[in-house]
């Protein structure tokens, strides 16, 4: 049992291909990944820190040069496969949100700001920003939210060569090593829950990706807000 405290700050040690038309598949990732082709190449931001105020975010993305921003690119629009996020939604009994239709799923559980990571990625960065934004702004009804106390968004990315990298049992050369970490907590005057996920995507030189690991690891901490008691609650989701 442990108090909590008013504000969570749980980031971890972090860590183009002009890409055309509909989702592509990524080559020798774990079947049924696609890429993104219209998130690889939108335009996302190197800092962002929003440091005043009850609702704040720490963007950090960390690259060298126009070919490394490519590939980060790509591997933050590296998404999971949708029916196996459905499947497992149904199989766990998750809430969703009506927002899942038609759109590249990394959650499977949770609406609006309840919402937990399955995977890093670019959706996932850009819901828990404007949903940041407009607690921001106290707009909690277009959020979808009653009101919080207050919420913490930490996002760090880094891409990295590697002469050699192994995968699975076979080792793979001249890659490069995207690291994802992403925390996302509030308090909504009850509980406190606290969502800590990381991510590796594995790239070749072409933006080829060659494997993916973290999704579906995520932490979830919940703990009971101080402003009526204290306690905590853990899982992961798996």
């Amino acid at each position: 049992m442990c108090q909590t405290p008013r504000r969570f700050s749980l980031s971890a040690a972090v860590v183009l291909l002009s890409l055309l038309g509909a989702p592509q598949a990524a080559a020798d990732a774990p079947p049924g990944y696609f890429v993104d082709s219209t998130q690889a190449v939108a335009d996302r931001p190197l800092d962002r820190v929003e440091a005043d105020g009850d609702f704040t975010m720490t963007i950090h993305r960390r690259y060298e040069g126009p070919f490394e921003l490519r590939l980060l690119g790509i591997a933050e629009a590296t998404y999971p496969p949708r029916d196996a996020l459905i499947d497992r939604a149904i199989e766990k009994g998750f809430e969703m949100g009506p927002d899942s239709a038609r759109t590249p799923l990394w959650w499977c559980d949770g609406p609006g700001a309840t919402r937990v990571p399955y995977a890093i990625t670019a959706g996932a960065l850009e819901h828990y920003t404007r949903l940041t934004d407009r607690f921001r702004r106290h707009n909690f009804r277009e959020a979808s939210a009653h009101g919080l106390f207050w919420s913490d968004l930490v996002y760090k990315a880094s891409i990295e060569p590697q002469g050699e990298y192994t995968v699975g049992d076979s080792v793979v050369t001249n890659v490069y090593v995207v690291e994802m970490n992403l925390t996302w907590s509030y308090d909504d005057g009850a509980f406190v829950p606290v969502s800590v996920a990381h991510r590796v995507v594995v790239l070749a030189r072409d933006g080829a990706v060659l494997t993916v690991q973290g999704d579906g690891e995520t932490n979830e901490m919940v703990f009971i807000s101080s402003h009526i008691g204290i306690g905590r609650y853990q899982r992961l989701m798996r």
